[in-house]
């Protein structure tokens, strides 16, 4: 009988070793297996994720295991596919954590990247640069003296700029964003771009037939945008200038004094008007300097396009409307100013 109990015990003993070193097997394997799928990377942090335009959910897992967003794609596939919403993934860049949990991850994708921050303001036509700048600061962090500071036409390179001593006049009015950051060199910048765009149809060889330059355009359209309020009266304006500046006439324009007065709306004094500066078009004849404003695109093709007409004056004859009454007789025109006295 012992040597039999003893038979057993070999068999046994190679099946408990058998046993053991199975479950030691299947731990392993399974630890590998945790591992591979489940164990966290080591490092932490945040990292960029770019997602392209039409990426498929598999390229998308693929980024993010890439960047250790998550540690397996195909559980990340199988995750996200269970819970549908493989089609709403949604293109742009992403910040995202290391080691992110699939819900995280998921919900930042279909609720889409975060919108950057942005500034939108509108300058309105016939501002000045003093008056952009004042803008510029109510909207953005930016300072007028920055923006100011960083007006120097030297440091932007544009054709139509040759032979301008300013950029007053060539930041085209309109309602810009900008994003959050946005450096007062590059806002100027966006503004002479935009001019350039919205002048590049224009026909400036018009000028060149008058012996005018694109500076002398603009100024004629800076003086139509600060004394024009009805539209079909830009050509007439552009018109008078024409024949005054043909005549060798002062164009006598007070909206020159106002600019370098900086004097807008209040009513301009004796002493005002006899101002010594070459802005001041009641004693220095031909154009200002320089533009007095910046003019918008109707008002730019009417000084390349006045109306064929004689007119020599024009002044304000309702007040309430801002309309002009038009005459080439001297006599006339100081008529009807003392019939507005009266």
């Amino acid at each position: 009988m012992k040597i039999r109990r003893k038979s057993f015990i070999l068999p046994l003993l190679t099946i408990f070793i058998f046993l053991v070193l199975l479950i030691l097997g299947e731990f392993y394997i399974l630890k590998n297996f945790y591992e591979v799928l489940f164990k966290p990377y080591d490092a932490s942090g945040k990292v960029e994720v770019i997602i392209p335009e039409g990426t498929s959910t598999k390229e998308v897992a693929k980024i993010l295991e890439e960047k250790k967003v998550i540690k397996n794609s195909w559980l990340f596939q199988y995750y996200i596919r269970s819970k549908k919403q493989d089609k709403n993934i949604k293109s742009g860049e992403y910040e995202f954590d290391i080691n992110s949990s699939y819900a995280v991850v998921i919900g930042k994708l279909i609720q889409g990247p975060p919108q950057p921050e942005t500034y939108t303001f509108t300058i309105p036509e016939g501002y000045t640069l003093y008056e952009i700048a004042e803008k510029v600061e109510e909207s953005t962090p930016i300072s007028k003296k920055t923006f100011i500071c960083n007006a120097n036409i030297e440091d932007y390179n544009y054709e139509f700029l040759n032979d301008v001593e300013s950029l007053e006049g060539f930041l085209f009015p309109k309602t810009y964003t900008f994003l959050k950051g946005t450096s007062a060199h590059d806002i100027i910048n966006e503004f002479l771009k935009q001019f350039k765009e919205e002048t590049k149809n224009l026909n400036f060889d018009l000028a060149s037939q008058k012996n005018l330059t694109i500076k002398d355009i603009i100024a004629i359209a800076s003086l139509i945008e600060r004394e024009v309020y009805i539209p079909k009266e830009r050509e007439l304006v552009s018109a008078v200038i024409y024949n005054r500046l043909k005549g060798d006439m002062q164009l006598a324009i007070d909206a020159t004094i106002r600019y370098v007065l900086n004097k807008w709306d209040d009513e301009l004094t004796q002493s005002d008007l006899s101002i010594d500066s070459p802005y001041n078009t009641r004693i220095y004849r031909g154009l200002p300097p320089t533009p007095i404003c910046n003019p918008g695109i109707e008002s730019i093709k009417a000084a390349l396009n006045p109306a064929d007409v004689d007119y020599l004056y024009f002044v304000v004859n309702d007040e309430e409307k801002h309309s002009h009454f038009f005459t080439n007789s001297e006599t006339e025109f100081y008529n009807f100013l003392n019939n507005l006295e009266k």
